[in-house]
């Protein structure tokens, strides 16, 4: 076997997406689209995904046999959605974990710093609401310097 392609050679393509970005599995679907994006513009990842599993579940039903359950659950899980009105609860489910799940951003600024909290502020957040309200109050210091020009 040449020295070229022996399998336990990594992928050096591979190894750099991985660095960068972390495994596939373990990458937020939002990352996961900017990333096919970027490799693929134009093209819609759910598309190819239901095109591939409906082509294979066509084949199994010429044998007259019935898809596996990975095909199946891979046409459920990218079949387009018209309406809300005939999904069953899992999507439904799916759809709300989505728009709940915890996002990430700056703890500076309040919107992202006070997502999914009890309520009560620690010594960090007081600081931040601080320094947040003498920005205010200069600029409304500066504004009223203004208006009596």
């Amino acid at each position: 076997m040449p020295r070229d392609k022996q399998p336990n050679q990594p992928n050096p393509e591979r190894d750099l997406l991985d660095k960068l970005f972390g495994t596939s599995d373990e990458m937020a679907d939002e990352d996961l689209d900017m990333i096919f994006e970027a490799l693929a513009p134009g093209t819609d990842p759910a598309a190819i995904i239901h095109r591939l599993a409906e082509e294979a579940a066509v084949e199994y039903r010429t044998q007259n046999r019935l898809p596996p359950d990975h095909i199946q659950a891979a046409l459920d899980a990218t079949r387009d959605v018209k309406s809300l009105d005939n999904l069953g609860p899992s999507k439904l489910r799916q759809i709300v974990d989505a728009l709940s799940a915890p996002f990430t951003g700056a703890v500076s600024d309040p919107g992202y710093a006070y997502r999914n909290r009890d309520g009560e502020l620690d010594a960090d957040d007081q600081g931040i609401i601080d320094e947040l309200t003498d920005e205010l109050r200069e600029d409304w210091d500066a504004d009223d310097d203004e208006g009596k020009k």
